[in-house]
């Protein structure tokens, strides 16, 4: 790349802020909202941020052994209107990623599998929240289960073929961020032009 302009001559944005006070403003079940006031490095001034502290997230893109993709509907409270995406949902205490994302993909899919591949991990919004998103690929999904969902949640699953769900990521009915994020995440996955050729000869 090539350097157009900096904020001041020697800046270094990856140089860390002073620490000054940390307060929490409100605790909740998802998320603890803290103020940090920090001093930059560089000017000297003092700024307040407010930072989003909660757990990480896992992301599920989960084929079944007859290449369908499983895909939840859900209400979603943020927008006031049913969403489709993946499987996913927070990591719980004391739970790795692939830990957490194998159990809710059994939870709200009734599926479960052992070809598990990570695909990466994002930070779903840096400037305020501390925590990451992850993504897995689960292949050859089998239903072993029924659903085991929260007393809040309250969902269906479908089976979509590649097809399907690609004209709805074209045609912008996906609009969840992660859920886009996961699929931009499999595409430069080394084994995607092969599973996609098979995908499509199934259309």
């Amino acid at each position: 790349m090539r350097l157009l302009a900096q904020h001041s001559e020697g800046f270094d944005p990856g140089e860390p802020w002073i620490e000054g006070d940390v307060t929490t403003r409100q605790d909740s079940r998802l998320f603890t909202q803290m103020v940090a006031r920090r001093t930059s490095p560089h000017t000297g001034r003092e700024h307040a941020f407010y930072r989003l502290q909660g757990p990480d997230w896992v992301n599920v893109i989960a084929f079944t052994k007859e290449l369908e993709l499983l895909v939840v509907e859900q209400y979603r409270h943020g927008i006031n209107e049913a969403t489709l995406e993946i499987p996913g949902g927070c990591c719980d205490p004391g739970e790795g990623p692939l830990e957490s994302a194998q159990r809710e993909l059994l939870e709200e899919s009734g599926f479960s599998t052992d070809a598990w591949i990570s695909l990466g991990s994002c930070t779903p919004n840096p400037a305020t929240q501390t925590n990451r998103a992850h993504t897995y690929l689960a292949l050859n999904c089998e239903a072993t289960a029924d659903l085991q969902l929260d007393s809040a949640e309250e969902l269906q699953v479908w089976a979509s073929s590649w097809k399907e769900w690609e004209e709805c990521l074209r045609s912008g009915k996906i609009h969840h961020a992660l859920v886009l994020t996961a699929f931009l995440r499999l595409s430069y996955w080394e084994g995607w032009p092969d599973l996609r050729a098979r995908l499509l000869a199934l259309s």
